[in-house]
């Protein structure tokens, strides 16, 4: 099932992609229990974290809205929209944490000529850099070059300290795609100032939405990845170059880090590349969809680029 937070008119709300359609699945399962002659009982959330929290109530309640629309001899045009009038916000717009992976994809390795650390390079990256789809990224003037790193991302299910590698799968609720925007030249200055490149606002694109585990799973480490900017094919990668598996980095990551419903964890990026102002950028990941982002300039203090000797003095 292919999962979105959406606005529409105002109003925001939880979704199934269906095709070119959206099925808004909280007014919908009140449509069902409605034509059913239920008693009506809140089952679907209005937000996707406490979607995430409802676990397979939620899903399988979501399950139902779906067969219900199928059928020819319901008329419910109420809950569905047209993919192309809503807003799609990011899946999970307010997660504890994003916990992103560092070089582990060998084909980036090689170009880089680095060598792997023995434990998955794990770092945090702000939960409010987070936009969706067709949100801008915000460059900041006079802070050198900025990169677009390309994530396959899992999504987390619930509370969870502690796990052992074989029970990882029982704890990912979906996957979805994040960019990791980074600011390259202040990255490069020091790896000290890692999570200040990395945490810029509108520097953690995610979308466009999230496909539950069941239907990926089976496919997940040999999926097609691909890094567009303005239509142009820059880079053909594949998740099968990852060197950790996400079974590793969130094993890993529990060991000392309690993950929360909602919460993200990424892949690493294959071979990035620079951006600009005025550029479209766009971050496909097979069986998922494509996240495609505009990239805009922002006028910033220079004080601290003239410190770092991005900007002159």
């Amino acid at each position: 099932m292919k999962l979105a937070s959406f606005s529409s008119r105002g109003k925001q709300g939880v979704g199934a992609i269906v095709g070119d359609r959206v099925v808004d699945l909280p007014k919908g399962y009140r449509f069902y229990m409605k034509r059913k002659g239920k008693v009506f009982k809140q089952a679907i959330p209005n937000t996707m974290a406490e979607f995430i929290k409802c676990g397979g109530q939620a899903l399988t309640a979501a399950e139902k809205v779906l067969g219900f629309v199928e059928k020819k001899e319901y008329n419910v045009p109420e809950i569905i929209y047209e993919l192309s009038s809503v807003k799609l916000l990011a899946p999970v717009p307010d997660p504890s944490k994003i916990v992103c992976t560092g070089l582990n994809f060998e084909d980036y390795r090689k170009i880089l000529g680095l060598q792997y650390l023995e434990v998955p390079q794990i770092f945090l990256k702000a939960p409010s850099s987070i936009v969706g789809h067709m949100d801008p990224v915000e460059i900041p003037h006079g802070y050198g070059e900025v990169y677009h790193e390309y994530e396959l991302a899992a999504v987390i299910s619930q509370r969870c300290r502690a796990i052992p590698r074989e029970g990882v799968r029982d704890v990912i609720f979906g996957y979805t795609i994040l960019n990791d925007i980074t600011a390259h030249s202040i990255e490069l200055k020091t790896r000290e100032y890692q999570q200040w490149g990395k945490s810029f606002d509108t520097f953690a694109p995610m979308g466009p939405w999230i496909v539950t585990s069941n239907e990926i799973e089976k496919d997940l480490y040999a999926l097609k990845m691909i890094r567009r900017r303005n239509g142009k094919v820059e880079c053909e990668s594949s998740s099968r170059y990852m060197r950790f598996h996400f079974d590793d980095i969130i094993s890993f990551a529990t060991t000392f880090m309690t993950l929360n419903p909602g919460d993200v964890v990424t892949s690493a990026s294959p071979p990035a590349g620079p951006i600009e102002p005025g550029d479209m950028v766009e971050a496909e990941v097979e069986r998922i969809g494509v996240l495609k982002n505009p990239v805009a300039g922002r006028d910033v203090d220079l004080r601290y680029a003239r410190a770092i000797g991005l900007a002159p003095s």
